[in-house]
């Protein structure tokens, strides 16, 4: 084993009605600098194994092990209430790959730790700025260009949102980022492109009304977005004009993480992450205005 990877080995029992016995699940996360990078296997349990690839890559991190990460994953029955009530309309399921990933990291006693660490949370727990990136890669799916296939996350038990940022070749390849830790799951989506912009761009006027900003750094967000709205309202270009503006807001979030907008997320959840969660949902946006203007 290499100097600063670290190896966990996680099972635990998984139970699901789609199943007729209890499943077995195998994660094992590796860390390497500010990458995390988990290798997932799930026994149904009557002869079926589903394996999947999780990348997530973190922004000044800290305290980041495979421990203080904690990801865990299960299969599900992908008619189960439990979970397609919590799915917007439009996005199914495919049966072919029917995984939860799940990444609430723990908050970690000082006592466990090994040694000294500065940084960004007193004690052992995970924290890291702005926004990560984090893929699903699995073989069980098969990229077509302009895939239908996207990354949903959502709060623990919570509703889930389409958060992709992009999907790439090699089997299927979701991307998406958070500010937040959240459940993931990767679904086929058969919503209409401009349906899919105005809910995100809705629920990006949202989380800005939510943040703690200046009332100077406010109004110039709110300005880019009313930008965005009227753009997307135009026929035929709509979907490319409301990428500048967009583009712009993208810009000034990056330029004022950390000093005039808060950036940081701590396992202890006592602080809102306002740049990396609205980075998330822009970047998202902007993977919808590109799907909206023909690009694939």
């Amino acid at each position: 084993m290499s100097t600063g990877t670290k190896r966990w080995f996680a099972r635990a029992l998984l139970a699901a009605s789609l199943f007729a016995s209890a499943a077995h699940a195998q994660v094992v996360v590796d860390i390497v600098g500010d990458v995390a990078h988990a290798t997932i296997s799930l026994d149904s349990g009557s002869g079926q194994t589903y394996t999947a690839d999780v990348t997530i890559e973190f922004d000044t991190p800290v305290n980041l092990t495979p421990e203080s990460l904690n990801l865990t994953a299960e299969l599900f029955d992908p008619n189960d209430p439990a979970i397609t009530s919590r799915i917007p309309a439009g996005l199914v399921v495919d049966p072919a790959f029917p995984m939860l990933v799940t990444v609430e990291p723990p908050v970690v006693s000082w006592l466990f730790r090994s040694g000294f660490e500065g940084g960004m949370s007193p004690n052992g727990s995970l924290s890291f700025r702005n926004a990560y990136l984090l893929e699903i890669h699995t073989h069980h799916l098969e990229y077509t260009p302009g895939s239908p296939y996207r990354l949903l996350k959502a709060p623990l038990g919570g509703n889930f949102d389409d958060v992709t940022e992009s999907v790439l070749k090699g089997s299927a390849r979701a991307r998406g980022r958070g500010g937040a830790f959240s459940q993931f799951i990767v679904v086929a989506d058969s919503r209409l492109h401009l349906l899919t912009v105005l809910d995100k761009l809705l629920a990006l006027d949202t989380r800005l009304l939510a943040a703690v900003l200046s009332d100077p750094l406010r109004l110039d967000l709110v300005g880019l977005l009313a930008q965005v709205h009227a753009a997307v309202l135009v026929p035929i270009i709509g979907c490319t004009s409301a990428l500048l503006p967009l583009d712009d807001f993208l810009s000034e979030i990056a330029a004022h993480a950390g000093l005039d907008i808060a950036n940081l997320w701590r396992a202890e959840r006592d602080l809102a992450n306002d740049a990396g969660e609205l980075e998330s949902l822009a970047r998202t946006l902007r993977f919808s205005l590109l799907g909206c203007a023909g690009s694939p």
